[in-house]
């Protein structure tokens, strides 16, 4: 399958990579639109966008039941929609609610494209005959969550009420709005059931692959991309900003996923509190193991690092991470565009093969087992079998074993 390349003549928009909290300028994306086919909202035919004016999320913070129900009605106040000029929505200044509403419908279609690219067809919403065809996406609501469910998204704030963190809502996080997005593509691709006949395990998955879809959608940007390089000298195997998804501070407590881990099945199972998010590590920690893994094995295979420093690079312990670090850095120096070259052959190979998985997991009785051993059969069927090894190495080191 060819690369995803964004559109050379799509409509403009500007988006944040990552939080501006963190110091990210706005920066210009095309999507695949022709100039004037999205209108004031934004709004096309499967995304619109409402602006809404001190509303409250449709579910309560402190338990996740349902105050309301959309739509949000047609008479409740709203901000007026973010206007195109001359067909385009990069005219809009950061700072205001008209910006606010384009970057989030922009970040939501991109991450929908980028998805349909590597599936090679489109994904309707999985609400469509109940709620319509159209996501209802609110920029703004008084809470302190991001929230998915069928029908819409909805974004607050970090550390709501605090008057200090409006200034970054979760709707100028990348990150953010693509893992809720990605709850919405996993629905769409496994199918869904009612909240109480979900399984603990099923809404892990969830977690974990919207994480996923998080991490790969934003590699997909060539600045994520290349700060991930040049913050890490192209050693992926650490804390770093690809691995640290929806990360929002600079230091540990401030983010919110760790896809670089240590976390087993067997240290979640005996855990005093056992939850989605707890639950979700084991899985998540080893994909992102397997994603290094292969962008590591691209890198030997075009000799930019010697085998043996891939091998001793994964989970590698503490004592001898500076020396890696300078090892990594010296070959880093000298083949700049090798390593770029691998990781983004594993992040279309790894997008590519989660994907085709989560087309071929059906709803009913998902598990870690289960969805690895479709992982292992999209892998044959994607690329004979390349990565089966790394694929069972990296789940079976946490206790995920595939089902047979």
């Amino acid at each position: 399958m060819k690369p995803f390349h964004f559109s050379s003549r799509g409509t403009k928009f500007l988006i944040f990579a990552q939080s501006p909290a963190l110091g990210f300028a706005p920066e210009l994306v095309r999507l695949r639109a022709r100039p004037g086919t999205i209108s004031a909202g934004p709004r096309d035919s499967s995304i619109h966008v409402i602006d809404a004016r001190r509303k409250f999320p449709y579910r309560r913070d402190r338990d996740a039941t349902f105050r309301a129900q959309p739509p949000y009605p047609a008479r409740a106040p709203r901000f007026p929609g973010a206007r195109p000029r001359r067909g385009h929505f990069d005219h809009l200044s950061p700072g205001t609610p008209a910006f606010d509403a384009a970057a989030t419908f922009a970040v939501v279609r991109l991450v929908l494209e980028i998805w349909e690219h590597h599936l090679g067809r489109p994904i309707p919403w999985h609400f469509r005959k109940t709620f319509g065809p159209s996501l209802e996406v609110i920029p703004l609501v008084s809470s302190d969550n991001a929230w998915s469910g069928d029908g819409y998204l909805e974004f607050g704030y970090p550390f709501y009420p605090d008057a200090e963190e409006r200034k970054t809502p979760f709707c100028l996080n990348f990150e953010v709005v693509a893992h809720e997005t990605g709850h919405l593509i996993l629905k769409s691709l496994i199918g869904t059931m009612p909240d109480d006949e979900k399984s603990l395990m099923h809404r892990a998955h969830e977690e974990a692959g919207a994480d996923l879809v998080a991490l790969l959608s934003a590699l997909h940007l060539d600045s994520v991309l290349n700060l991930a390089l040049e913050r890490t000298r192209g050693k992926l195997f650490s804390i770093n900003p690809i691995s640290s998804v929806g990360e929002w501070g600079r230091t540990s407590f401030d983010r919110l996923r760790e896809l670089f881990n240590d976390s087993t099945m067997s240290w979640a199972r005996n855990s005093r509190t056992m939850d989605k998010y707890r639950l979700a590590r084991p899985f998540e920690g080893a994909a992102f193991d397997a994603f290094v893994e292969i962008y590591e094995a691209r890198l030997v295979a075009l000799r930019a690092i010697p085998r043996a420093l891939a091998m001793q690079s994964r989970h590698a312990h503490r004592a001898v991470i500076p020396a890696l670090r300078r090892r990594f850095d010296a070959w880093y120096t000298r083949h700049p565009d090798a390593f770029r070259h691998a990781l983004v052959d594993a992040r279309d190979d790894f997008t590519h093969l989660l994907a085709r998985t989560w087309e071929i997991t059906r709803r009913d009785g998902v598990t870690f087992a289960g969805v690895v051993a479709n992982m292992l059969g999209a892998d044959r069927s994607l690329f004979r079998g390349r990565y089966a090894r790394i694929l069972r190495r990296s789940f079976e080191a946490r206790g995920i074993v595939p089902a047979s």
